[in-house]
């Protein structure tokens, strides 16, 4: 499928609102084209990076007292494991559904979407919690990253892929082509001390995962909202690129050479131009704007045809805002709509 979304908008993911129902009004005015569903982490834990992703899975339990998930790995996980695997050979998707208690924003999307489609929309942009972020911050009954216990970290890789092939498969039905964000925050930690993870694992990680939806026809994105080996992302199968272009614009050119191969085959580059921190109060769409065309025309430098980079772009926000406030997110996800509005006006000179 060839993606050219000409800085159309969308967003990261998370909001702050507790009705699914206001947050997606938001987001239905302000990305009508490529509309995604919300995350609503405010409204408990359930919503959570683990919680909303994890649900269904084997070994992961809720306790209560603590209010946290947790991978049990101390029990007999035999039967569990039998009809985990068997589902995902079957590619059982409905099996890996994610429950309206877990993800009230996404069945109101597809809820409002069955019974009046938005005339604008072209894609839905759905998400998952990135494996590696998933397996460094989930924790098994001892209190280890349940990346490093090889048979549950291949399970939260599967499961997380079939969970977002059901998104792809709720969004065809609506009759949309799908766009499933990996969301890899954890990524800042990759080349660090804390980090032993090495690179060609998370790179076949990743394509493990990409493989999976590309086959169900997903465009395939990766997020990574701080500073990271962006060498990685540019060798992996993802189509798009999700990254803060107004705190780290910077750093991603640092790895030109792997930024422009991407480009090259295909790749997209959605720019989190719009600050997620107070900073957007002082900025205006048309500061952010002229820091895109000053970035495209720095690609121009090392040979990308503006016109190009242009097609190859989308305008968000820089980060998810689920820990934000209800109307700042709301004037975020404004500034991005207009960003892009501006700079497809501006088409015809790029």
């Amino acid at each position: 499928m060839t993606f050219e979304p000409g800085c159309l908008a969308t967003g990261i993911g998370s909001l702050p609102h507790l009705e699914p129902s206001k947050a997606v009004d938001t987001i239905f005015a302000n990305m009508p084209e490529i509309p995604f569903w919300p995350q609503l982490p405010k409204k408990g834990i359930m919503e959570g990076m683990i919680g909303q992703f994890g649900e269904s899975l084997p070994a992961l339990r809720y306790d209560k007292a603590k209010d946290r998930y947790y991978f049990d790995t101390s029990s007999d996980l035999s039967g569990e494991l039998e009809v985990f695997y068997q589902r995902y050979l079957d590619k059982s998707y409905s099996s890996f559904s994610i429950s309206e208690n877990n993800a009230a924003g996404l069945h109101e999307v597809i809820t409002r979407l069955r019974k009046e489609m938005p005339l604008k929309a072209r894609y839905i942009k759905g998400q998952i919690t990135g494996p590696i972020t998933f397996g460094t911050a989930a924790k098994d009954e001892t209190g280890k990253d349940i990346i490093h216990n090889d048979l549950i970290f291949d399970v939260v890789k599967k499961g997380l892929a079939m969970k977002g092939c059901w998104q792809v498969g709720l969004f065809k039905e609506l009759g949309f082509p799908a766009i499933i964000f990996l969301d890899e925050p954890g990524l800042v930690s990759i080349g660090s001390a804390y980090s032993s993870l090495g690179r060609d694992d998370i790179i076949h990680t990743w394509n493990e995962t990409a493989d999976l939806l590309h086959q169900e026809g997903a465009i395939v994105g990766i997020h990574c909202c701080g500073n990271t080996d962006w060498s990685l992302l540019f060798e992996s199968k993802t189509n798009i690129i999700s990254f803060d272009a107004y705190g780290f614009m910077d750093k991603i050119f640092l790895y030109a050479e792997g930024l422009q191969a991407f480009l090259s085959r295909g790749g997209i580059l959605a720019w989190g131009i719009v600050p997620t921190t107070d900073t957007e109060r002082k900025e205006t769409a048309e500061n952010l704007v002229t820091r895109i065309d000053s970035a495209f025309n720095r690609l121009a430098s090392l040979g990308i045809d503006k016109g190009l980079v242009f097609s190859r772009s989308l305008i968000t926000p820089s980060c998810g805002m689920g820990l934000s406030e209800i109307d700042k997110s709301v004037h975020r996800l404004e500034l991005a709509s207009k960003v892009s509005s501006i700079l497809r006006g501006k088409n015809s000179v790029i």
